[in-house]
């Protein structure tokens, strides 16, 4: 990024601004000038200017009123103002009116540079710290969000896109804790994919990989908002239906398994059918979790 010192120039000397104008743009300066002060304090809030180079005598008002005016206002404080003044005489006048730092007319181009060139290179300064800054802060939210990524990526499934064993096993400690605050039982459903070795036989592996992909669907398609599904094993799914005893568990199955064998799935031109089998326990949050897992397979 090209930074730029963004200077106002209060002059209404053709001559002086003409001197000035090329001097500020050869260092990093965008300048704009006007001829009065009436408005000088509006144009400065409106258009943020880092520097203000004011002359002493105006056509309209004196130059030291326009600088009081400057610093009554307390957006526009710290903005740093150099004087243009006719004689040394006047330079106390000028910093009790709240300049910054003066310079004498008629002034050498290499004074204006020596008086100006600390205020650009701290206004140059503030802006490439500014953009680093935000350069950081973008990598930051970019690194925030791989990470998010990688901890969402680490609890999924990558064939079915279903949460995987890790992410279950702390969804269903979380849920025993809930069940001991509650006193609400849950129920585990295991949903095995009978003969899946024989879709990977007879039509390879594409086809198994379809299979458990299709069924990871259709399970997910049928459950209630509130459950949970992650692929246990190879060929098994293990749902986590809370809230849940054994009539709502057989209502549950029964939706799943009207869905499989009602329908058949299209595969390179051959339609398959997916028969499931199941082992369920309705558990309590006091029950032994390795025990349950280890009766449900």
């Amino acid at each position: 990024m090209n930074h730029l010192c963004n200077v106002l120039i209060v002059e209404a000397d053709s001559k002086s601004v003409e001197i000035i104008v090329p001097l500020l743009k050869r260092h990093n300066c965008k300048v704009s000038y006007v001829k009065q002060g009436l408005n000088v304090v509006t144009h400065l809030q409106k258009k943020g200017f880092d520097l203000v180079l004011l002359a002493e005598n105006l056509p309209d008002e004196d130059g030291f009123r326009v600088l009081r005016r400057i610093r009554e206002k307390g957006d526009l404080t710290n903005i740093p103002v150099i004087m243009m003044i006719s004689s040394d005489e006047v330079k106390k006048e000028a910093f009790e009116s709240g300049t910054t730092d003066c310079i004498s007319k008629p002034f050498l181009p290499a004074e204006v540079v020596a008086r100006v060139s600390p205020y650009v290179s701290l206004v140059l300064d503030k802006q490439k710290y500014a953009e680093e800054c935000r350069k950081k802060d973008q990598i930051a939210a970019q690194l925030d969000e791989a990470f998010t990524e990688m901890e969402i990526m680490s609890r999924l499934d990558p064939l079915t896109r279903v949460y995987n064993r890790r992410a279950f096993l702390e969804k269903i400690s979380d849920e025993q804790i809930r069940s001991r605050r509650s006193q609400k039982k849950f129920t585990l459903l295991l949903a095995n994919i009978v003969r899946c070795r024989h879709y990977n036989e007879r039509h390879g592996y594409e086809c198994g990989d379809f299979i458990i992909k299709k069924t990871a669907d259709l399970i997910e398609g049928s459950l209630r908002e509130r459950d949970f599904t992650a692929r246990w094993s190879g060929d098994k799914f293990m749902i986590l239906l809370p809230e849940t005893e054994a009539d709502g568990l057989e209502i549950i199955q029964n939706k799943i398994n009207r869905i499989f064998l009602d329908n058949t799935h299209e595969f390179k031109g051959m339609n398959h059918r997916i028969d499931l089998s199941f082992s369920s326990k309705v558990c309590s949050g006091n029950d032994d979790l390795d025990l349950i897992l280890k009766e449900i397979e």
